[in-house]
């Protein structure tokens, strides 16, 4: 059976320049900040990718380094770039390496994460703008909607007057990708506070396990 390590080399050897010595050819190779996120792209129940070094399967976040010689891409998981050193280009040409370049990928994927999260809840929450005009203007929508832009998460009451709003106006909110917040003291306490009915409209935007606490809790 093929090694981590050996698959690997051999893999990146295969696409580069230098064909014997790996450590000259690991110089060929950078990342530029290009990820893709496999959840955006994909259909629902669709196999994601591999990692195209160590074929790693079901990758959602795809990192394309490119090789500065020849051109050549390819699309790795995040562990290999860090498991083997693979430059991070920065816009003014400078190589970054270690924990400076692990520390700017994790901030990076997190950016990410909340850029590509809640698309289909942003196209409802314009829907419901169209309809309800003056909607806009209300401090509990606006605050709404800077809670998914700026964390991604929504707290509870919050994601609750959405939803309301969502029957209120009769839009379709079932495939909405709104995810609540149920870590701090605060989102913990609105739902405690809230009666069973308005927890049964928020529940399944809750985690799991989270959800499966709270549910012996509203019995």
């Amino acid at each position: 059976m093929e090694k981590y390590s050996d698959k690997c080399k051999k893999n990146l050897l295969e696409n580069s320049i230098e064909k014997e010595n790996y450590e000259i050819a690991i110089n060929e190779w950078f990342f530029n900040y290009e990820i893709i996120d496999n959840n955006v792209y994909l259909e629902i129940n669709t196999s994601k990718p591999s990692c195209e070094l160590c074929e790693h399967e079901d990758l959602r976040w795809q990192f394309i380094i490119i090789n500065a010689n020849n051109n050549n891409q390819l699309k790795v998981g995040s562990s290999c770039i860090k498991q083997f050193n693979i430059a991070l280009l920065e816009k003014d040409g400078k190589k970054i390496y270690g924990k400076d370049r692990n520390s700017k990928l994790n901030k990076l994927i997190n950016l990410t994460r909340i850029n590509s999260s809640n698309k289909i809840t942003f196209i409802l929450l314009n829907e419901l703008c169209k309809i309800n005009r003056n909607i806009e203007k209300n401090n509990m929508f606006i605050e709404s909607w800077t809670q998914l832009k700026v964390n991604g998460t929504i707290e509870p009451k919050y994601a609750l007057f959405l939803i309301n709003n969502f029957i209120e106006n009769k839009i379709d909110y079932s495939k909405i990708d709104m995810k609540i917040d149920v870590k701090r003291k605060i989102c913990k306490d609105q739902i405690n506070k809230m009666n069973k009915n308005s927890y049964e409209l928020i529940k399944i935007f809750i985690n799991e396990k989270i959800r499966n606490e709270y549910d012996k809790i509203k019995i």
